[in-house]
């Protein structure tokens, strides 16, 4: 080799600074140059001096680019800083355990002194608590069921974890006849769900006169919103008619509750069990096909004599009014239950109907 090159190759070597990190107990195999069952400072020192004798042994090609150079020094150089970042990880979070209702989102934050690596977020049952997305120290979880889960946090070697205790949600329905809101009073009654008729029937301007002022200052107040529409409809051919028609009125809107067919009408009830079971299928197979989640309220009588509940269960959420009835004692298929027709709620003038959620899955 040209001595003049060799002279300046070797300078550059020198030049290199060498990291100080303290020694890695749990080393990666074939970093460990200088074979004292460590990763260190050493391993650099020893693999500049290995260079700068110009040696050829390819175990020496760390990078894998089939040189051996100073690139293998930088290389060793980086992976070891990187493990030293990771064995002194150190991870925390501000809370340990979240009570939350039935259709809340929250987000979870972690502190961390390690930028490098991704942290991962799991949780141990996603039907009571899904994370739905997750972006550098943050997750985002939504509660979908009543029941308890444990979200665990993972980064390098260290893991951490906060419990996730979901109890139903109050909630409740309204419509234009139910006049000005404060929503504000009505969050501060421990309401943390309101599902808004958006409007009825197949025929244009059947829009429900409230629904978008209810919309904008429901979501101010810090509810999860949802919708209903009200049906007529007495043929399949109908019910996509009520699909188009609501999907003008929602369209744009964000929901976190589904949006649900109002199935009570006598004429639907005399129905043939099939061909009602078929409209309510058609309705909400509409709206899911648009993004939105879909279900059906309805009297438990209706329901249960009328059409095919266990599979309209099957593949909707089912809401049903059975205010004479406790929950224990509805069908096991029950998501929401209508509990009482003439509540009273702070911020809303006269009666108001209530309800409890126990799961959105």
């Amino acid at each position: 080799m040209n001595q003049l090159i060799k002279k300046l190759l070797i300078t550059s070597l020198a030049a290199i600074p060498i990291i100080c990190y303290s020694t890695i107990v749990a080393f990666t195999a074939g970093f460990d140059v200088n074979n004292d069952d460590s990763v260190s400072v050493n391993d650099v020192t020893f693999l500049q001096s290995e260079i700068s004798e110009f040696t050829d042994n390819m175990d020496y090609d760390l990078n894998n680019d089939a040189r051996i150079d100073i690139n293998d020094v930088s290389f060793l150089q980086i992976e070891i800083s990187n493990q030293s970042v990771e064995n002194n990880t150190q991870i925390s979070i501000s809370t340990k355990e979240y009570c939350k209702n039935v259709g809340d989102t929250f987000t979870i934050s972690v502190d961390t002194n390690n930028d490098v690596n991704e942290i991962t977020f799991t949780s141990s049952d996603s039907s009571v608590a899904k994370i739905i997305s997750t972006e550098k120290r943050l997750a985002k979880v939504k509660v979908n069921k009543v029941g308890n889960a444990t979200v665990t946090i993972k980064q390098c070697n260290k893991i951490i974890t906060t419990k996730v205790k979901v109890e139903k949600a109050k909630c409740i329905d309204i419509s234009e006849w139910n006049g000005d809101i404060n929503f504000n009073k009505v969050r501060n009654t421990g309401v943390t769900c309101v599902i808004l008729r958006a409007g009825y029937g197949k025929d244009p301007n059947q829009e429900d006169n409230k629904f978008n002022e209810y919309y904008r200052q429901a979501k101010t107040a810090g509810l999860n919103v949802g919708a209903y529409w009200y049906s007529y409809a007495t043929s399949v051919d109908a019910a996509k008619a009520e699909v188009r028609n609501c999907m003008k009125t929602i369209q744009g809107k964000e929901f976190d509750l589904p949006v649900f067919l109002d199935v009570e009408e006598y004429r639907q009830a005399v129905l043939p069990r099939r061909t009602l079971t078929d409209i309510i299928s058609t309705f909400c197979d509409g709206i899911k096909s648009n993004g939105f989640e879909s279900g059906l309220y309805s009297a438990k009588s209706m329901l249960v004599d009328s059409a095919y509940p266990d599979e309209l269960a099957s593949k909707y959420l089912i809401w049903m009014a059975a205010p004479n009835n406790s929950y224990n004692e509805l069908p096991a298929f029950v998501d929401i239950h209508q509990y009482s027709w003439n509540g009273k709620v702070d911020g809303i003038r006269g009666d108001v109907d209530l309800n409890y959620i126990y799961n959105l899955n």
